[in-house]
């Protein structure tokens, strides 16, 4: 378990250093926000097929080979990304390279949905993410103000090569679950159920990238200096840190009702908090919240479908969903933005999303935990 919560944060990263990224490009190359915004989508959309792909394969080939050549490909792609400067190119690219981080994210979300108790695996992974995310985000501003954004293309690519070692130790496959040895079909509640939390799974992580591709520019847009953005975005990561580990600690002691709903009001208020007028402590304040809410919302949700997918073989389709939502997201919210760059309109989006996607799973948690169909702990 702790070896995959290790090579789990590798997978999303570009889509979490997407606001530096993003912010990168525009000032580095000249992009447009919404050309920006379209090449965030691009990877985002490499990371759902991947995931889609991987629900076929994940339980039939070694997933130390699987890692191995995932790791290779996605350290040449960013290598290749930092090269490139043309629009076109980079879109293609990028969409690659997400295409082979969602490849080693669909195996360690397979192996820690294999775990006994996911809801604390899971957190313990974003908990292990938020170290590594806060180092690359203090590191991000210095990097991009010396050498660009193809600086970012290249960290990414070292940090996938100095996993590779770590392999010869990662187990070739997952444990054989006793329903797939009996051979029974999933029952059809759970899979409606299921399908029902990928769709909602699907609007939280519109809600969440649709803001966090941007918040970047919305910091700067309201007057911050880069350096104070940047250091916001680093500390949100410690902040990530600790929902990640609420998550492990509390598992499901208090079932995921509470949890769920904190989770929609906080990151609420986070996002009105940034609309119109605000200096630097509510930034601090807002990301913070925002990231740690955003990382014990997923660790509920991965589990509450962990438990549901009695098969093992539609957890790592989640990670499609969250692909997906984590690519339109960008492209959405871009198109949401005004002349002089007004971001108003981003907020009131994510909110209304993050109702939404909270609500549904609401309604999975109360439906798997009246009929009793969920699999034990």
């Amino acid at each position: 378990m702790l070896l995959a919560c290790f090579l789990y944060p590798v997978g999303p990263a570009a889509i979490i250093l997407m606001p530096m990224i993003v912010g990168g490009l525009i000032d580095s190359y000249g992009f447009s926000e919404q050309q920006a915004g379209n090449i965030a989508a691009l990877e985002g959309m490499g990371l759902v097929l991947a995931s889609i792909l991987a629900a076929a394969w994940i339980r039939r080939v070694s997933w130390v080979q699987a890692l191995a050549v995932a790791f290779l490909a996605y350290a040449a792609l960013n290598i290749l990304s930092a090269s490139i400067t043309g629009y076109m190119p980079l879109l293609v690219l990028r969409c690659l390279t997400g295409l082979a981080g969602g490849s080693v994210l669909a195996v360690t979300v397979a192996a820690l949905g294999d775990q006994a108790e996911p809801d604390r695996a899971f957190g313990l992974a974003q908990a292990v993410q938020g170290v590594m995310m806060l180092g690359a985000f203090l590191a991000a501003p210095w990097l991009v103000g010396n050498w660009g954004v193809s600086a970012l293309f290249y960290m990414l690519a070292g940090a996938s090569l100095l996993m590779m070692p770590s392999l010869s130790r990662f187990p070739p496959a997952g444990r054989i679950r006793e329903a797939d040895a009996a051979g029974p079909l999933q029952p059809a509640g759970n899979t409606g159920l299921i399908w029902l939390g990928l769709f909602a799974s699907v609007l939280f992580f519109i809600n969440v990238f649709g803001f966090w591709a941007f918040v970047e520019r919305i910091g700067q847009a309201a007057g911050l200096p880069v350096q104070t953005v940047g250091l916001a975005l680093g500390i949100s990561q410690v902040m990530a840190i600790a929902g990640a580990l609420i998550a492990a600690w509390a598992s499901d002691r208090y079932g995921r009702y509470l949890p769920l709903a904190v989770v929609f009001l906080g990151q609420a208020a986070a996002l009105f908090a940034v609309l119109g007028d605000f200096g630097a402590t509510t930034f601090f304040v807002v990301t913070g919240l925002f990231q740690a809410l955003f990382i014990i919302g997923v660790s509920y949700q991965m589990g509450a479908i962990a438990k549901l997918d009695i098969q093992g073989r539609y957890l790592v389709t989640m990670t499609a969903a969250q692909g997906l939502g984590a690519a339109l997201g960008p492209a959405l919210a871009a198109t949401l933005i005004r002349e002089g760059g007004d971001y108003s309109r981003i907020m009131p989006m994510a909110a209304l999303l993050c109702l939404f996607g909270t609500s549904m799973f609401l309604f999975i948690v109360w439906c798997s935990a009246r009929t009793g169909s969920s699999k034990p702990a």
